[in-house]
């Protein structure tokens, strides 16, 4: 793991096996930061919107909680992010909490966008300032397809930020096979981090209990030592997804469907349903609203992610994952 990583994440300083803490999935290494980084009654600071587990994953069991950054109308991946998390911090600081890291997840879930690399600089000077870990779900790295006629992202890792702007013992990345290997069923993520005292905690502590199978390490390891197999497997699903996300385009345009524009990483898409929200039901709880549309398109065959469990900051959004057969998305997007 550790080679690949440095040939595809490029970390300024490179990686080796006693960087990489591996546990049965990512959920588990969550969790394990949480616990590692932070005492209970202590917060973590996100951006608004953000994964859905995360609420579940660091906070369930650790006496965790979060404090969430709103961007409004701004560009929440370029440097302007910055501001934002800033005005929270302090916001946070003067209620008397305690933040101890800041969670990002980049490439992101849901918004399927990446950070600029002005914007990870930034949050890496705005951490190294507050005394913060940053910590980077990179888990859709390597599910970054290019998109014709379009201004398409690219993907840099925290691990590649410059030398100098942050302690290379504040930065951790949590990485697996479940999306960019489409393998979930490995159970098998892993951290990152130069931080020994850290990689201890989490290899002698917390993840004692989340030891993940020899029989998925043994698979693992020979993907990962099968380097045509791993070059081809990575090439051929970012072109498949290239084209399905061309699909569901033109699929959702031709039926009126409004969806977030940019984009191109991950296997979904965002969704603005707030039209078709009841408005009687909207007007008195529009949260209500959503989960009463999230039901009936559930009862027509039809399952999306909500936006409240992806901390939407208003009612109507959905996440549609793309990444089927061209008839499962056409029939689903018919219903």
């Amino acid at each position: 793991m550790a080679s690949h990583m440095n040939e595809y994440f490029r970390p300024v300083r490179q990686l080796d096996a006693e960087n990489i803490t591996f546990a049965a999935g990512v959920t588990a290494l969550n969790e394990a930061c949480a616990l590692a980084l932070c005492d209970p009654g202590d917060a973590i600071l996100l951006g608004q919107y953000n994964y859905g587990a995360f609420p579940t994953d660091l906070v369930a069991r650790t006496g965790l909680s979060f404090v969430y950054a709103a961007f409004g109308d701004s560009d929440q991946f370029s440097e302007n992010c910055v501001k934002h998390f800033e005005a929270a911090y302090d916001q946070a600081r003067q209620n008397g909490v305690n933040i101890r890291a800041l969670l990002l997840c980049s490439p992101h879930n849901p918004l399927g966008r990446c950070y600029s690399q002005a914007a990870l600089r930034g949050l890496a000077k705005f951490c190294e300032k507050n005394d913060l870990h940053l910590i980077s779900d990179e888990i859709y790295a390597l599910t970054v397809y290019q998109r014709p006629r379009h201004a398409n992202e690219s993907f840099t890792s925290v691990l590649a930020i410059d030398e100098g702007i942050i302690d290379p013992d504040r930065v951790h990345v949590l990485y697996g096979f479940s999306k960019d290997y489409a393998a979930g069923g490995l159970r098998l993520g892993c951290v990152i981090s130069h931080n020994r005292a850290f990689t201890q905690a989490v290899r002698g502590g917390v993840c004692r209990f989340s030891s993940p199978s020899h029989f998925s390490m043994d698979i693992a390891t020979k993907m990962l030592e099968d380097r045509p197999f791993i070059i081809r497997f990575l090439q051929d699903s970012i072109e498949a997804l290239a084209r399905q996300r061309v699909l569901v385009e033109a699929l959702l345009d031709q039926s009126r469907i409004s969806h977030l524009k940019e984009g191109n990483a991950g296997l979904f898409i965002w969704l603005d349903l707030s039209e078709f929200l009841d408005p009687y039901q909207q007007l008195d709880d529009g949260w209500a609203a959503e989960a009463a549309l999230a039901a009936k398109l559930a009862a027509g065959g039809v399952v999306l992610s909500t936006g409240k469990r992806y901390q939407s900051p208003k009612p109507g959004n959905f996440r549609m994952i793309f990444s089927y057969d061209e008839g499962t998305l056409r029939e689903g997007i018919k219903r």
